[in-house]
This record gives structure tokens, C-alpha cells and sequence, in this order.
């Protein structure tokens, strides 16, 4: 078992040199928390209190990052997938990258178009999601699909085994910046920085809003989209627009109602047995 860690514009992956000769059974990452509602616990247990000391490195992949010309740093704060046999990684320039985790080998390499001389707020990425469709064989094309966020807002829908881009949406993904209550004033003012949340056949995503410009910023809304066409399923908005939501009356002042962000630029955590999506949302 190996344990792999993003640092700056690389991924570090270590290997206990003591154990067994033989792999054993693979165990799972399959959301940036492990599980769907973020536990983060792994029942894997080769790499020990006992062993760790003698973790040597393995191999490294870079990400070929490091350089480019940004008007702030971008960061590598992504948690690699680990799924069907391989490691899925994003990157904060719209790379998405499928891995060997035995070698660190490139499987297959996206690259949305992303443009870095933006003066994006919070430069980051935080990795990807998948999905798995029940409708389709084994060995179909998007049979798993990897969800892939960029910085300028949108989601790129990808086949795990090769990484060419899955009927969804619109072109292969969904732009975020689309139907928002309050439009953005500049492009670096609404980004989108953590991987959804999936449940339930849907993907749930929020955005990162930049905070303290305006006070009728970009809008927050977080959305869920089918996850097999990319078709909006609900919104739902933090900050109560209809006067029929039994929260209107507490949003007061002449801008109440007109008031931006209270975005969920985090990780939202989701409980697929009781159909619910927890949200952490930012200031308003």
C-alpha cells in the first residue's frame, strides 16, 4: 500500500519497505473524505504506527506547474481518488490526470482551458469526484465518471478509462456561471475550488465567492445536476429570495434581499440513506 500526498506542484507517494511480497487487496478512496459523508477513515492497515518510520519515497509525479506565470500562487490541496485501480488528480490550471499508483505512470491526461492570468482569489483545487452509472455494462464508455471542477466555474464530466469527455451537459460539462441571481462583476470574483458532492445520482455543488468587495455579490446558490446528462435538478440559495420562505423577514435592511456570497466553497458532506446534503456556508 502506498500513501500519497499533494505537496506544492507534486504528488509525493511513499512504500513501507517491510510486509508482504504480495499487494494486498486494494482499499478505496472514493470521495475527498473517503465516504460520501467525509469520515475520512480507512480501514487500510499495512502502513502502521509500527512501520511508518520506514516509509522510503516510491515515485513522485509533477504536476509541471510550478512555473507558470499566475498573478497569485496557485495550490495543490487536492486528496487523489483512489479507484478501480488508479489514482484520479486535478490540478489548480484545469489538468486531470489518471494514475498508476504502483509507478505513478500517466494512464491519461486532461486539460480544460483555463486562463491563469486571472487574479483568482483563492487559486486552488481540491480534487475530483466519481460516479458509477447502474444503467450501463461493465465495460461501457462513462460507465464511471470522473467530475472535474475548475477555477472558472465550471464541471467537466470524464470516462475514468480514458479521460475523453462524457455527453453532459453542454460540450462534456456544466458552467456554473450560468443562471446566478447576482451576476459577477469580474471573473475573478466567483470561482470554484472543492469537487461535488454526489448522491443519489445527482452532483451537489456550491462555488467560492470572493469575500467583503460588494455587498450584492455573485450569488451563492448551491445546485444539483443530474449526474448522467448534466440537467439542473434544484437550487437552493442560503440567502432567502422569495418572500414566501419563512426566513424573508430575517434578512433586513434595504440590500437584505439583494445581498451576495453566503456561498459553500468547501466540501459538502452527503447521506445518501437519508437523502440529505450538508452544506458549510461562507459570510454573507
Amino acid at each position: 500500500m502506498r500513501l500519497c500526498i499533494p505537496a506544492g506542484a507534486a504528488l509525493f507517494c511513499s512504500i513501507a519497505t517491510a510486509g508482504a511480497q504480495s499487494a494486498p487487496p486494494a482499499v478505496e478512496w472514493s470521495a475527498y473524505g473517503r465516504s460520501a459523508g467525509g469520515d475520512r477513515f480507512s480501514p487500510a492497515d499495512e502502513i502502521n504506527r509500527g512501520n511508518v518510520k520506514s516509509l522510503v519515497p516510491a515515485w513522485t509525479y509533477r504536476t509541471g506547474e510550478i512555473d507558470a506565470k499566475t498573478r497569485r500562487p496557485a495550490k495543490l490541496e487536492a486528496t487523489p481518488l483512489m479507484v478501480d485501480g488508479a489514482l484520479f488528480l486535478s490540478t489548480p490550471l484545469g489538468k486531470v490526470v489518471a494514475l498508476d499508483p504502483l509507478t505513478g505512470k500517466e494512464k491519461w491526461k486532461f486539460q480544460a482551458d483555463v486562463d491563469a492570468s486571472v487574479g483568482w482569489g483563492d487559486f486552488a483545487n481540491r480534487g475530483v469526484s466519481t460516479w458509477v452509472d447502474p444503467s450501463l455494462p461493465r465495460n461501457a464508455a462513462c460507465r464511471r465518471r470522473i467530475f472535474a471542477n475548475t477555477i472558472d466555474g465550471r464541471i467537466f464530466a470524464l470516462d475514468s478509462r480514458t479521460g475523453t469527455k462524457c455527453p453532459f451537459g453542454r460540450a462534456g460539462y456544466v458552467d456554473l456561471r450560468s443562471g446566478l441571481h447576482n451576476r459577477p462583476f469580474e471573473t475573478a470574483e466567483y470561482q470554484l475550488t472543492s469537487p461535488p458532492a454526489v448522491i443519489r445520482g445527482m452532483i451537489v455543488t456550491g462555488s467560492s465567492v470572493a469575500d467583503n468587495n460588494r455587498t450584492n455579490a455573485a450569488s451563492g446558490e448551491v445546485r444539483a445536476y443530474d449526474a448522467r446528462t448534466g440537467t439542473l435538478r434544484w437550487i437552493w440559495d442560503p440567502v432567502p429570495r422569495d418572500s414566501t420562505d419563512p426566513a424573508w423577514n430575517t434578512w433586513r435592511g434595504a440590500m437584505g434581499h439583494t445581498t451576495g456570497a453566503a456561498n459553500a466553497w468547501s466540501v459538502i458532506a452527503a447521506d445518501s440513506a437519508r437523502g440529505l446534503v450538508f452544506i458549510p456556508t461562507s459570510s454573507p
